[in-house]
């Protein structure tokens, strides 16, 4: 058990210094000592360091029971932490307690889920999906200032050289980029602004009590849930088949399988 200051987890160092080399500094020195002192504040302990790709994220035992405290030097944090507000308020996404914007990163303090783990490289079923998008259905975002998943989709398609790409991917071909644009302009003609995690992959799905599935690190984008209805079958898969399993997650949760196909189409070609 961890009792002391801990550090920011080497890949997370990596991962931050790459994206944000001009803000990766003051954060990585100055983010463990604000868990110390928010570890005090909640009269709390440092327990354990969890996998995150661009954020610190750390389990605080506390006399009320375990806390994730979750930081980031995103300058789009405070929009994430946002729709993290919204989630928990559907009850997908846990319960958050505080946001703190600090002068180097935001935090988020949420109830630790137990057990916990993600869906990782396991699959789901889409009976265990749906409870999910059927509560985000026709949920407008309370702040109307928050970016789009349209506008974030399109400036990777129109990146000739996007970096941001897992392991083992190569960028999609120009054709196939302006291709996915048009189609993307079409979803955007009618597609509201309402609440949208924007990143369902298996990595941000936990397994709560009884095998109830939860939403966390959210992209900070409003947009359509259909969207995310298509990644979440897409990431969730166990094999093949994934333009048939959206389909049928799509009428699981009661959305338009053919707006489900489109956005698989734009989100594949993204590189997402």
């Amino acid at each position: 058990m961890v009792t002391g200051k801990i550090d920011i987890p080497a890949g997370v160092t990596e991962a931050v210094s790459r994206r944000w080399p001009e803000l990766a500094p003051a954060w990585l020195d100055g983010a463990p000592d604000e868990l110390g002192r928010l570890c005090e504040r909640f009269g709390g302990r440092p327990v354990r360091t969890f996998q995150g790709r661009y954020g610190f994220v750390v389990e605080v035992a506390t006399a009320h029971g375990p806390l994730v405290l979750r930081s980031t030097p995103d300058p789009l944090g405070m929009r994430q932490a946002e729709v993290s507000q919204e989630l928990s308020r559907l009850d997908v996404g846990p319960r958050i307690y505080d946001v703190l914007q600090t002068p180097i990163s935001v935090w988020t303090v949420a109830e630790r889920i137990c057990p916990g783990n993600s869906l990782g490289g396991e699959g789901a079923s889409l009976e265990q999906l749906a409870p999910l998008f059927n509560k985000m259905l026709n949920q407008k975002v309370a702040n109307d200032r928050i970016p789009t998943l349209a506008d974030w989709l399109r400036s990777r398609l129109d990146d000739d050289n996007l970096n941001d790409l897992a392991p083992g991917t190569v960028q999609a071909s120009l054709r196939e980029r302006q291709r996915a644009l048009s189609v993307l302009k079409d979803l955007e003609t009618g597609a509201p602004n309402m609440t949208c995690h924007g990143d369902t992959s298996s990595g941000n799905i936990l397994i709560g009590p009884d095998g109830r599935l939860f939403l966390i690190d959210p992209r900070g984008v409003s947009g359509d849930v259909c969207y995310d209805v298509a990644i979440a079958a897409w990431k969730t898969a166990r094999g093949g088949g994934i333009s048939s399993r959206a389909a049928n997650l799509a009428r699981t949760v009661g959305v338009d399988a053919e707006r489900v196909q489109a956005w698989l189409e734009v989100g594949r070609v993204a590189r997402v």
